[in-house]
């Protein structure tokens, strides 16, 4: 009978290095396996990371067209010839003066338009573009906590302009919301 070189059991030698070749071999099956499960288990926690991060940026993106939608208050013009304890009252300059730069203003805002202490303040044009735009303080100090009416002052310096316009006092807004926001104007004339 014809015995072929690897399978003549009387050759231990030969037989031996076939099982190293074998447990070689089942080394590197095994280590193939690790490698290509710790690829796939990378691969998988990528596409986990990708997902969350999409649907993180997808709710932001909602966050930031709802934010976008709301309409922002447009200053109203009044007088204020009627004080009210719910509307700030100018005493400098009066309504419609004929004013010029620098604009010193005085006035009272209600209790809650201010926030340590300052509000924004602001000049616009007929047509509504910001010619300046600044804060207005407290006369006394800490009063601004008080739940009574503020005295404030503020001064603005401007490029010489002309034509009608309009003085504006905005609450201090620092939640943000549009439903906190107050305005409050007179026309002016540059």
């Amino acid at each position: 009978m014809l015995q072929f070189a690897g399978m003549n059991p009387s050759n231990q030698e030969l037989n031996s290095k076939y099982n190293n070749i074998d447990s070689k071999k089942k080394e590197n099956l095994s280590s193939w396996l690790v490698t290509i499960i710790s690829v796939a288990l990378f691969i998988l926690f990528a596409l986990g990371v990708i997902i969350f991060l999409f649907n993180q940026n997808q709710a932001l993106k909602k966050k930031l067209a709802d934010y976008q939608n709301t309409s922002s208050p447009t200053p109203s013009t009044m007088s204020t010839s009627t004080p009210s304890a719910d509307l700030p009252t100018i005493s400098s300059p009066i309504f419609g003066a004929k004013i010029e730069s620098p604009l010193k203003i005085a006035g009272q805002v209600p209790s809650g338009w201010m926030f340590e202490g300052t509000f924004p303040i602001k000049l616009l044009d007929s047509e509504k573009n910001i010619i300046v735009q600044g804060t207005a303080t407290e006369v006394i100090p800490g009063s601004w906590q008080s739940e009574s009416i503020i005295d404030f002052t503020a001064t603005l310096t401007f490029k010489d302009a002309s034509g009608t316009g309009t003085l504006v006092l905005e609450n201090d807004n620092p939640s943000g919301n549009p439903e906190n926001s107050k305005t409050f104007g007179i026309p002016i004339t540059y």
